[in-house]
């Protein structure tokens, strides 16, 4: 009996230590994700200048996204190669994809403390209609809400960009509500990795790790983003170690940067730099087809990637991993001789004057690339006008000024989407598409080409519209590409960082960069 005692002791024992060493390990890989080893802060060193970080009321969103991203999370994830993850959500589109049932996850925290529920997706929702990007929304019939976690997206047709964009940014209405639209678009409370701890609009915006957050916890603590808009200035910081990362890297600068021993990634990436056109006004020259073709034939695009911008950039509509690539279509020649004699043909032997406006601090390159469109197009006898505008100000001005103006005199270097995003229709959708708020093209068969498009799921059948899409635009020489531009991200040594595939210039989630301990 004693022995028996002894042996059920014995087991009780067992099992303690097991059940304590078990809970142990749990809670220390708990505590491990939760509390990851410490680094030390970054500082980034950002070319653009944020309007606000509250991506629903930017007047710029591609300024505002590579440092609200980090604050701020649409409805689902990607990852760093560009594929569409559960996050926030977790979906199922209906089969006649005419609706899609979201769930929302649970336990889900702003950094308010406010709790995520689908009242504030009706709120996001019901915000971003009214705002800017609110083109983007134009085929969602309405939200429904079915309880605190589940909702429910209908759409008037099927939109394929919908789910591809992640849907919209979550913001909360508690926290609205509170503070008001004054104080709302002042400090972004979102329920990203970071939060905003200080903002000084054209100076910084310092974010530190959000320990509540839903997701893994990333190993930087905090960050401060350096708002940069001078090349040299961004490099200079690099090298002086005042910045441990810079963003848009000038091109001419990069091989300097990595033999002074610094480490450099490269993106493909949009917006497409190009000369694009409003021809909507008869009494301009370059209403004139042959007008947009004699300045399409005047530019060596070649020789502008190669001698100016030491070969960075890619030269090409569309890239061939994406839907809609076509081999047979070319960028336009370049042929001077070709070019003054349409002129001649147009009424213009004598050339014209025109304004050339660029969008300044956007891109790098922008302003170089500007400038050797004006030389190339002064040899044709066409006198140009450089113009450079911030891009609020040049939003504002196509929103306000030229959008659907027959009397607007407008012809840019300027940085229209095509290649390198999540589809081509998005870039479709908002340059291209008469009905966008920030397009300056008017084309009934391009327009119905897009509609067609934006409802086909089918990847092969939606490259053959986008095809017939970028015929048209290249037929009807809407604009004139030059290039593509390739993000080239420096930075430190010890730092590793993983840009998102087929994301905006510049964008840095700083929950992809890891440090060498």
């Amino acid at each position: 009996m004693k022995r028996k005692r002894i042996i059920e002791l014995i087991k009780v024992t067992l099992f303690i230590c097991v059940f304590v060493t078990v809970f142990a390990t749990v809670s220390g890989d708990k505590a491990t994700a939760q509390s990851p080893k410490p680094v030390r802060d970054l500082v980034i060193a950002y070319e653009g200048d944020p309007d606000t970080l509250d991506l629903s009321s930017s007047r710029h969103e591609p300024t505002a996204s590579p440092v609200a991203q980090n604050v701020v999370e649409y409805l689902c994830g990607i990852t760093t190669d560009g594929k569409l993850v559960p996050g926030l959500t977790s979906w199922k589109l209906a089969s006649d994809k005419m609706s899609i049932d979201f769930k929302l996850r649970k336990g889900v925290k702003f950094h308010s403390g406010d709790p995520l529920t689908t009242q504030d997706v009706l709120f996001s929702y019901q915000r971003i209609r009214e705002k800017t990007p609110a083109y983007q929304m134009r085929w969602v019939d309405g939200i429904e809400i079915i309880d605190e976690l589940n909702f429910r997206v209908r759409f008037k047709q099927p939109d394929v960009l919908f789910l591809k964009m992640r849907a919209f940014p979550i913001v909360s209405k508690s926290y609205y509500d509170r503070v008001g639209e004054a104080e709302f678009i002042k400090t972004a409370v979102g329920t990203g990795p970071y939060k905003v701890v200080n903002w000084k609009s054209a100076e910084l915006a310092d974010l530190e790790r959000f320990d509540g957050y839903w997701g893994e916890i990333p190993p930087v603590k905090k960050v401060r983003f350096r708002f940069v808009k001078e090349d040299t200035t961004r490099i200079a910081m690099l090298k002086a170690g005042e910045a441990d990362l810079i963003t848009s890297t000038p091109y001419a600068m990069v091989s300097d940067v990595e033999k002074s021993g610094f480490k450099t990634k490269r993106l493909s990436a949009h917006p497409t730099t190009q000369v694009q056109f409003h021809n909507l006004n008869p009494d301009v020259p370059w209403y004139d087809k042959r007008v947009r073709l004699a300045i399409a034939y005047a530019i060596d695009g070649d020789s502008i990637v190669k001698n100016l911008l030491h070969g960075i950039p890619a030269r090409v509509w569309l890239s061939p991993w994406e839907v809609g690539y076509d081999p047979d279509l070319k960028l336009y020649d370049y042929n001077p001789t070709k070019a003054k004699q349409l002129l001649a043909d147009a009424g213009y032997a004598n050339g014209f004057e025109m304004p050339l406006y660029y969008w300044a601090g956007r891109t790098t390159g922008q302003k170089e690339t500007t400038e050797a469109v004006a030389l190339y197009l002064k040899a044709i006898g066409i006198k140009c006008n450089i113009i450079g505008w911030e891009p609020v100000k040049m939003i504002e001005s196509i929103q306000t000024k030229w959008h659907g103006n027959p009397k607007a005199v407008y012809v840019g270097v300027a940085t229209p989407p095509i290649a390198h995003q999540v589809d081509p229709l998005n870039g479709f959708r908002t340059s291209y598409w008469s009905e966008s708020t920030i397009s300056l093209y008017s084309n009934p068969a391009f327009d119905k080409i897009f509609i067609q498009a934006i409802k086909e799921f089918d990847d092969d059948k939606r490259a053959e519209l986008i095809k017939q899409g970028l015929r048209i635009i290249k037929d009807d020489v809407a604009t004139v590409p030059i290039w593509a531009n390739v993000s080239v991200y420096a930075m430190k040594q010890d730092i590793d960082f993983t840009p998102t595939f087929r994301a905006m210039s510049a964008l840095v989630l700083v929950k992809d960069i890891k440090i060498a301990q």
